[in-house]
């Protein structure tokens, strides 16, 4: 994923910051809807990037580790590693690891099949800066909860292994969420919709997957804080006397308790995510 003439350069770990530009693919040819000759003269960004993007896997370098499995009933038995850098394709016990994470009542969740680094645009024509890389993830609540009572459309860059969020921001009508290439998707922030950021894709496959997802929330007018001429708001209605809760005497211990990610304090050597958002010194909040 490097420009012609430029000695090849080593990925940094997941959540590295860089001065990369990501790879500018073109639309043609693809399944992709494609925009105006306007639009992708604005979004081909670098042409000497075309067709690098397939070998951005063996470019890439993440701490080594494995994230370990067990049972809470039988800890010293056998555990299921996952080596996070053995390729940038997840496998389904990875993609079954953030869906736990980000699980919650009324909520969707769609994870990516692949990695893909996310580029902040620094307002130069052409010129992007590499944020993070990790797992794309589109969270949908249905605002049938009480704490997630509204639709809305949530795009989440998890870190893989540790599944923290190592970037979130929320889909809304003024996001403009489009195609630059086959691997390369754009957006507005919704703090900021003069700043655009895009997401380069290890995988074409799984860019599209993640492009119609979208492209299929976006087109329900309330998923993305649209009102719509005729409707109303339904009236709230009373919600029947809660039944009393049982003695915690009555409560049993946990059932079929099932670790899927162990983290650790060893492990910030490991993930940027406890490097950059966690305690600097432990021992100062215990």
């Amino acid at each position: 994923m490097m420009p012609h003439g430029r000695a090849p350069e080593t990925r940094r770990r997941l959540g590295s910051v860089s001065d990369s530009a990501p790879p500018s693919e073109s639309s043609d040819g693809t399944g992709f809807s494609s925009a105006s000759s306007e639009q992708r003269d604005e979004l081909i960004l670098h042409a000497d990037w075309s067709g690098a993007h397939s070998h951005s896997s063996a470019q890439r370098s993440s701490a080594h580790g494995t994230t370990s499995l067990y049972n809470a009933s039988d800890i010293d038995a056998d555990t299921i590693s996952t080596d996070t850098t053995s390729n940038t394709n997840l496998s389904d016990y990875e993609r079954g690891q953030v869906e736990s994470f980000f699980g919650g009542l009324g909520t969707e969740i769609f994870v990516s099949g692949a990695l893909a680094n996310l580029y902040e645009g620094t307002g130069n024509d052409g010129d992007w800066r590499l944020v993070f890389t990790g797992i794309p993830v589109i969270l949908h609540d249905k605002g049938n909860s009480r704490a997630r009572s509204m639709p809305r459309v949530t795009l989440v860059l998890a870190e893989r292994g540790s599944c923290f969020a190592l970037w979130s921001d929320r889909i809304d009508n003024l996001s403009n969420y489009r195609i630059a290439g086959p691997s390369f998707h754009t957006m507005c922030l919704s703090s900021n919709h003069q700043q655009m950021i895009g997401f380069s894709f290890d995988s074409t496959d799984a860019a599209r997957e993640l492009w119609q997802h979208v492209e299929r929330l976006v087109s329900d007018p309330e998923n993305i804080a649209l009102t719509v001429p005729g409707t109303r708001k339904q009236k709230k209605q009373k919600r029947a006397k809660a039944a009393p809760l049982p003695p915690k005497s009555q409560i049993s211990h946990p059932c079929q308790f099932h670790h899927v990610t162990s983290v650790v304090k060893e492990d910030s050597e490991r993930y940027y995510s406890m490097q950059a958002f966690g305690p600097h010194n432990p021992q100062q909040h215990r």
